[in-house]
């Protein structure tokens, strides 16, 4: 039974690339290290505890600024309470149960009902990934970190959580309590079950 050249070429092929993926393939200089960008890219998300979250920081002040020059008013109202898009400030209304994964908790209020705001979201540095991450819509990662951090401050303030002069940054912002952070259901969720939403 004769074999193709073509078939031959492809099992060639597939070897070299089990070859380079192998633990052998660094002896040979294959492949190279991950770049700090690719591991730390600017619009990854930031988990509960922080880690991750880049230099700089913000105040509640600079927050106001930043949300009056960068247009957040247009969706969220010039005072974050009237709209179209989910409302930023408002009561907390009753607790939610999360039983997501931290980093896809509700945000803002999705269709603006009560319960499911900002205070309502178990850690502050969820906050800030959500700011980077997706705002402003369809202009994502034009903010800078400073920027973030201070729209992170300023929601958090006009919320009733942090003073107005305190200052968010790495190392502040994973520490700041926030009022449902005991409504939040760690991994491996014990208590869910299929269909079962929060309460």
């Amino acid at each position: 039974m004769r074999s193709s050249p073509f078939v031959l070429a492809i099992l060639i092929g597939y070897g070299g690339v089990v070859v380079a993926q192998s633990p052998a393939a660094s002896k040979y200089n294959l492949g190279r290290a991950p770049t700090e960008q690719e591991l730390h890219a600017p619009d990854a998300h930031i988990p509960p505890d922080g880690e991750g979250l880049p230099s700089g920081s913000g105040t509640a002040k600079r927050g106001e600024v930043v949300y009056q020059t960068r247009g957040c008013g247009s969706c969220h109202g010039p005072t974050g309470t009237e709209g179209p898009g989910p409302r930023l400030v408002g009561p907390p209304g009753p607790p939610v149960r999360l039983r997501a994964p931290s980093s896809h908790v509700e945000h803002g209020g999705g269709n603006n009902f009560p319960g499911r705001g900002i205070v309502n979201w178990p850690f502050a540095p969820i906050l800030w990934s959500w700011i980077n991450v997706a705002m402003p819509l369809q202009q994502q990662g034009y903010l800078t970190p400073d920027e973030v951090y201070s729209l992170t401050a300023y929601l958090l303030h006009r919320n009733g959580i942090i003073k107005e002069g305190d200052v968010m940054d790495a190392q502040s912002l994973p520490r700041v309590q926030m009022p449902n952070r005991d409504g939040y259901v760690p991994p491996p969720f014990s208590e869910w079950k299929p269909g079962l939403r929060g309460k």
